[in-house]
């Protein structure tokens, strides 16, 4: 084990701490509901995706599917775009939950930044195909399906965002927000796939995508890293 593998696992660790304090009201505190939320979702599946690439580089192992690391990216991307551009600001009150910072804070500006960064320098590069964007549309629309499914059924818990809110829009309002949100999350999709490909093949930090050493027979341990395409 190198000790740059080593910083890497610490330094995701950190970051799928951070996103836990920022997600605490639904892990500890039992607030199933807020699992509605594209947000909660996103930093969520960032924790789990950061624990497993932490204990992936400790064992030398194969990293996390590209297609599922990356999208984690692309998702949290998304957030903290939408947080800003479209969504009110955070209350000024809101409350400290972590480190000097709001959930807000923590949901909507940290952990996109984190991501990407994680994606530009720890990650090994050139694993993607462009059919992962046509996966992660997929996510998506899978995600204000379930939305509009669940304000259909159930009208008294509304909908967890404006722009996707089907009472207000009506359907020809959803279909146009969702066809333009769309639009947007491919192309900036697209834009990851372009960078993992111009990228070099192993990560900037740490040893994730080299080649493994080899003993005396020409056998290596497991290598799937930039070999494995998703």
């Amino acid at each position: 084990m190198r000790a740059a593998d080593v910083l890497v696992a610490l330094v995701r660790g950190a970051f799928a701490t951070l996103a836990l304090a920022g997600t605490q009201g639904i892990w500890r505190d039992g607030d199933l509901p807020g699992l509605v939320y594209f947000t909660n979702i996103s930093n969520l599946s960032f924790a789990v995706v950061m624990v497993w690439a932490a204990v992936a580089s400790l064992r030398g192992r194969g990293q996390p599917p590209a297609v599922l690391k990356v999208g984690v990216t692309l998702f949290l991307a998304i957030t903290g775009l939408v947080s800003f551009l479209v969504l009110a600001p955070e209350s000024p009150d809101a409350p400290v939950v972590a480190f000097g910072l709001t959930g807000g804070q923590i949901e909507h500006e940290w952990t996109p930044v984190l991501a990407f960064l994680d994606f530009l320098l720890l990650d090994a590069h050139r694993r993607l195909r462009l059919r992962a964007v046509g996966w992660w549309l997929v996510a998506l629309l899978a995600y204000c399906a379930f939305t509009t499914t669940r304000g259909l059924l159930r009208p008294d818990l509304g909908y967890p965002y404006g722009f996707i809110d089907l009472g207000a829009l009506g359907w020809d309002g959803l279909a146009l927000n969702v066809l333009l949100y769309g639009v947007a999350f491919a192309l900036l999709g697209l834009v990851l796939v372009l960078l993992d490909r111009v990228l070099p093949a192993h990560a900037l930090v740490g040893t994730a995508g080299h080649e493994p050493a080899r003993d005396g027979n020409g056998a290596g341990p497991d290598a799937r890293g930039v070999a494995d395409r998703s």
